[in-house]
């Protein structure tokens, strides 16, 4: 018992003053007093250093364990980078077989905001199309263009679609029955107007007209005489011919010549010899100067004499004959190439002015469209027809002709960012953080109670090793008094 009994007690001390000793670390929680004296050791240790412990921790963890050079070279490895591009290549190769639209894989990470964010998206887009439209950048540019590639490009085409179009029209006007009667109606209404004028179809006729009509008698003298000739032969105008000369004959003649020569035989004699001139080539000229000739006497002559009789021996269906027989040249070929040929020689000769024009044109109805609140909505129903058009589409659609190659280059291309947002920009981030300043505050936030939990569950093993072992060195102390007294 003189053994026993000191250890024993010994042990109950050691064991108590290390048991109350890790209690004294957390515990009181606050300060304590005593008749207003403070009471020593209140409170516990680690609540009452609780700012310096938390300050302390706090730099060890952001200057030695979470530093920006230690995140960023625990980031920037080999395995990182590995995964990362397996990830790329995983997902790309998953989207490539895909038939989930993009509308569908959007709406499942939209957070309830996809159509919200979509209108909000086209939108944003449409008012930066339609801005661009209203600078005047964008106008010259356009500008520019069609003076480049259009007016300033060679204009056969531009003459070959305007000939082909006038042609067409050429002989629509020809044609056309709704022509011919306005053209009838013109024509019997500046009749009606001459018959009553008592000038010259001198003084009514301009004088350039007249000149160049003449001009182009004596240009196509050999088509003109070639005309009568053909007109000559017709069965119907001999037979008119003959019959006025021997009309004539049988007046003017004395029965004595035409009891021995019959007026027909005599008509077929004078006819013949018409038709001998006419034929002869060396007469071409005196034709030309009988038809000048009679020209310059018919220009004489008082419009009311020649209309007024005109007027009241043509009827409607006359009339209408005649706007017909003035109209059919039109329907020629060979007229038609000269109207075209005419009509494409005053355009070159006008084509400065013409561009000219167009710019101006062009220039006008640009500065209004843009100005326009039309553009804007149909720039915005372009934009949402596309979006709509894109997003109805699989996934798949976008990744359908990304190769092996092209993955590959994805993955490198990502990986290169990372890299990059690795070496530039996390370090920055991280100082930015603040590391030490935010494991201080959050030890600081802690409830000591709390903390007293979370330390006595990790090394609730080892505090009570300490416990013990307070226990055992307390066994010691009291085995080594009752030694010390026998020695």
């Amino acid at each position: 018992m003189r053994f026993i009994i000191p250890i024993l007690v010994g042990a109950i001390i050691g064991y108590i003053t290390n048991w109350f000793a890790i209690k004294m670390l957390f515990r009181p929680y606050e300060e304590k007093k005593f008749l207003g004296l403070h009471i020593p050791f209140t409170p516990g240790l680690i609540p009452k250093e609780k700012s310096r412990i938390a300050k302390s921790v706090g730099d060890t963890i952001g200057v030695y364990l979470l530093s920006p050079e230690i995140v960023t070279e625990a980031i920037y490895s080999d395995k990182i980078n590995n995964q990362l591009r397996e990830w790329v290549e995983h997902n790309i190769n998953k989207f490539k077989e895909s038939n989930k639209s993009i509308k569908d894989f959007t709406m499942n990470i939209g957070n309830g905001n996809y159509y919200k964010s979509l209108n909000i998206i086209e939108e944003k887009l449409a008012n930066f199309i339609y801005s661009q439209f209203k600078k005047q950048k964008f106008k010259d540019e356009i500008l520019n263009l069609v003076e480049e590639k259009v007016l300033n490009s060679p204009m056969d085409d531009f003459y070959k679609v305007i000939d082909e179009r006038l042609e067409l029209f050429i002989y629509e006007l020809s044609a056309s029955e709704e022509v011919k009667i306005t053209f009838k109606n013109l024509i019997s209404k500046k009749i009606d107007e001459l018959a009553n004028d008592e000038r010259t179809l001198n003084e009514i006729i301009p004088e350039d007209f007249i000149n160049i009509f003449k001009k182009y008698i004596n240009e196509n003298r050999e088509d003109i005489i070639n005309e009568l000739r053909g007109i000559f032969e017709e069965p119907s105008v001999n037979m008119r011919i003959k019959e006025s000369i021997t009309e004539f004959v049988s007046q003017n003649v004395s029965r004595a010549i035409t009891i021995f020569m019959r007026p027909e035989l005599i008509s077929d004699k004078i006819f013949n010899e018409i038709e001998k001139y006419i034929y002869n080539r060396e007469n071409d000229e005196n034709i030309i100067l009988v038809i000048m000739a009679s020209i310059d006497k018919l220009l004489e002559w008082k419009a009311t004499n020649i209309f007024s009789d005109i007027s009241s021996k043509i009827d409607d269906e006359d009339m209408l004959n005649i706007s017909s027989t003035l109209l059919s040249p039109i329907s020629k070929k060979e007229n038609q190439a000269k109207i075209l040929d005419i009509v494409e020689r005053k355009i070159k000769y006008s084509e400065a002015d013409i561009k000219e024009s167009l710019l101006n044109l062009i220039s006008n109805k640009i500065e209004i469209i843009s100005n326009s609140e039309v553009l804007y909505e149909k720039t915005l129903s372009i934009v949402h027809d596309i979006f709509q058009m894109i997003i109805n589409k699989p996934v798949s659609y976008i990744f359908e002709n990304v190769d092996k190659s092209t993955v590959t280059s994805i993955a490198n291309f990502s990986k290169a960012i990372f890299d990059n947002f690795v070496k530039s920009k996390l370090p920055y981030i991280v100082e930015l953080l603040n590391i030490s300043k935010v494991v201080e505050d959050e030890i600081n936030k802690f409830d000591v109670a709390f903390a007293e939990k979370i330390i006595i569950e990790i090394a609730n093993k080892e505090l009570k090793a300490i416990t013990w072992l307070g226990a055992l060195l307390g066994g010691i102390m009291g085995m080594l008094s009752p030694l010390l007294q026998l020695i």
